[in-house]
C-alpha cells in the first residue's frame, strides 16, 4: 500500500504535535506548576512580611503604651499598704480617737471595744511580658469596733474621715455601720465593720508603726483597753 506524500506530511505533523504535547506534559507542565506553587508561597511570605512591617511600625506606640501602663499600675499601688499587723489596726483606731485634737473637721469619738486582724494574702499573680519579674499579692483583714460620739456634725466628720483615705493609713472600705440615737438627743453610738486591703508588687515594703511615743499600759480612756472604770482605777490607786 502506498502512502501519498500528502498523508506522510499529515502524519509527521501529527507526530510533531504528539511530541510537543508529551514534552509539555512530562517536562514543561510540572515546571510551570512548580513555578505557580513557588509564586504562591512567595506571595504568602510577602503578606507575612508586610504584616510584620506593619506591626514593627507600631512598636514605638506599643512601647509607649506599655510604659504608661507600668506607671499607671505603680500609681494604683501607692495608696495600698504591703500588709497589716495587729498594731496597725490598733493604731488606726487610736488615731481616730485623737482626731478631737484637730481644729478643722474634727470629731471626738470614743472606741471602747474593738477587734482587729492581720492580713491574710489570698491571691498571687506573677507578672508576664513587660511586668515579668514582679509578683503581685493581695489580701485583706477586718476591723470591727464600737463607737460613741456627740453631735451630728461630728458624726458626719467621723464618717468622712474613714472613707476619704487622706490619712495615708491604707485603702479601707466601710462595710457596715450601725447608728443608734435616742430621740431628742445628739448622742450617737453603734458598731462599725471595715475591710482593710493590702496589695504589693514586692517593692512597697511593710512600714512598721512608730510606737516610741505610744503610752504604754491599759487606761480606761484609751483605745488600748477598758479593763476597769475611772472610779475603779482611783480605788485601786488609793489602795
Amino acid at each position: 500500500m502506498k502512502i501519498a506524500k500528502k498523508d506522510i506530511a499529515l502524519v509527521m505533523v501529527l507526530v510533531a504535535v504528539i511530541v510537543a504535547f508529551c514534552a509539555y506534559k512530562f517536562s514543561l507542565s510540572p515546571n510551570l506548576e512548580a513555578v505557580e506553587d513557588e509564586e504562591s508561597k512567595q506571595a504568602s511570605i510577602q503578606q507575612q512580611i508586610d504584616e510584620v512591617k506593619a506591626r514593627a511600625d507600631q512598636v514605638p506606640k506599643m512601647e509607649k503604651e506599655i510604659a504608661s501602663w507600668q506607671v499607671e499600675v505603680s500609681d494604683k499601688l501607692k495608696p495600698f499598704h504591703f500588709g497589716y499587723l495587729y498594731e496597725d489596726g490598733i493604731m488606726y483606731l487610736n488615731n481616730l480617737e485623737k482626731q478631737a485634737e484637730k481644729e478643722e473637721n474634727s470629731f471626738a469619738v470614743n472606741i471602747p471595744t474593738y477587734t482587729v486582724g492581720e492580713t491574710a494574702f489570698s491571691s498571687t499573680v506573677n507578672g508576664q511580658g513587660s511586668f515579668s519579674g514582679s509578683s503581685y499579692m493581695a489580701g485583706t483583714t477586718t476591723y470591727a469596733f464600737s463607737y460613741s460620739l456627740t453631735g451630728y456634725d461630728e458624726l458626719k466628720n467621723f464618717i468622712n474621715y474613714m472613707i476619704d483615705e487622706k490619712d495615708g493609713s491604707g485603702v479601707k472600705s466601710l462595710d457596715t455601720m450601725v447608728i443608734n440615737c435616742t430621740q431628742g438627743r445628739s448622742y450617737f453610738e453603734g458598731t462599725i465593720s471595715m475591710t482593710a486591703y493590702a496589695v504589693t508588687d514586692g517593692n512597697n515594703t511593710y512600714k512598721p508603726q512608730d510606737l516610741t511615743e505610744v503610752e504604754q499600759g491599759i487606761r480606761y480612756d484609751s483605745i488600748f483597753g477598758d479593763l476597769f472604770t475611772e472610779d475603779e482605777e482611783d480605788t485601786n490607786d488609793n489602795e
